[in-house]
């Protein structure tokens, strides 16, 4: 088994872009946890299973390893994989944390005796079955049409994004960063990207796609980082969307309406959602409708608008877990943050 961090003797571009064959197979093969690409970033480590069978995504924060997502393997090596990562952490003295654990895995962490908490959840969209029509998307429709109106123009980008987009990103970032958190604004990172890291991203994803796998499952179409930029009718850039890509088979269960194991399915994760403060209304809506027809033209089965945290629907969170949410939420007043992306979310 391998345990490592990344110190291949690359150039800064060339490193962005390398993949270790191994590591990339058992994404193509393997990746449809929606935070799988992110685990490839140069911050993170990785931990390489025995044989190969599986690829872990971690981060040793203060002896801690926060995995992201789930183990990057085939569902029945699943428990093989995370136990011996168990193992290897348990040798160095360090608790172990996965972050986002979806629920196809939950049957073989609690095998393994670990705890499952409800964090949130995610937003699951399955663009084959996608439309416009009827009365339960009236208001994302009315909203995108009032943007088009207004004489917004779309563009997108698959791969790396060209220099004059990324000066347009740049500008409209800037904005809503300092709107949103003040002139001390910063990114976050790990689970998402960072404005800065959007070339990275895409490099990684163009040698991923282009790898020849052996695997037979493999979808016909290699998703690559997409972005859409949005300009007014005066040409201003005013906001922009990022999407990374989910890899992994086609299984039967994929195209079942309502499923949200995370080990099926291919398509795309939206990562980066940004606006000016005076963009026309509607624009965040035309341009997630936009990316969704694109997506489901391109055969992709899957798309994620990512984690709302502490969402809780289906009311499975337990009085205690409740409790501490309710805590958490009052003192640190987030919950009107939450809430207002959770409604726009759920308008899809």
């Amino acid at each position: 088994m391998t345990l490592q961090k990344k110190t291949i003797d690359l150039s800064p571009s060339e490193r962005r872009a390398h993949v270790p064959s191994r590591e990339a197979e058992l994404m193509r093969a393997y990746g449809s946890n929606s935070l799988a690409f992110f685990g490839q970033a140069l911050e993170n480590s990785h931990f390489l299973a025995p044989d190969g069978a599986g690829l872990v995504h971690y981060r040793l924060v203060n002896k801690v390893a926060v995995v992201l997502g789930d183990p990057v393997c085939a569902l029945e090596t699943g428990e093989q994989v995370t136990q011996s990562f168990l193992d290897v952490c348990a040798r160095h003295h360090w608790r172990v944390a996965f972050y986002q654990a979806s629920p196809a895995y939950l049957a073989t962490y609690h095998a393994l005796r670990l705890r499952a908490w409800k964090m949130g959840e995610e937003a699951i969209l399955y663009p084959q079955t996608f439309t416009l029509r009827g009365s339960a998307m009236a208001n994302v429709r009315i909203s995108s049409r009032r943007a088009e109106r207004d004489g917004v123009t779309l563009h997108w980008y698959q791969g790396v994004p060209p220099r004059e987009v990324m000066r347009q990103l740049e500008q409209v970032s800037s904005a809503w960063l300092e709107h949103k958190t003040g002139s001390h604004a910063a990114e976050t990172g790990f689970s998402t990207s960072r404005l800065d890291e959007v070339i990275e991203s895409a490099e990684r994803a163009d040698a991923i796609a282009h790898l020849s796998v052996p695997f037979h499952n493999s979808p016909r179409a290699v998703p690559r980082l997409v972005t859409g930029v949005a300009t007014t009718s005066a040409g201003t850039a005013c906001a922009f969307v990022t999407f990374t890509p989910i890899y992994g088979g086609v299984t039967p269960e994929t195209t079942t309406p309502g499923n949200q194991s995370s080990g099926q399915g291919w398509g795309w994760s939206l990562d980066l959602m940004r606006r000016v403060p005076d963009a026309p209304p509607g624009v965040m809506e035309l341009l997630l409708v936009r990316a969704l027809e694109r997506f489901q033209s391109c055969g992709a089965l899957v798309v994620s608008f990512g984690l709302v945290a502490l969402a809780d629907t289906s009311q499975e969170m337990t009085p205690v877990e409740r409790k501490l949410v309710s805590l958490a939420t009052d003192s640190l007043h987030l919950m009107e943050h939450r809430e207002t992306l959770f409604n726009f979310k759920q308008k899809f």
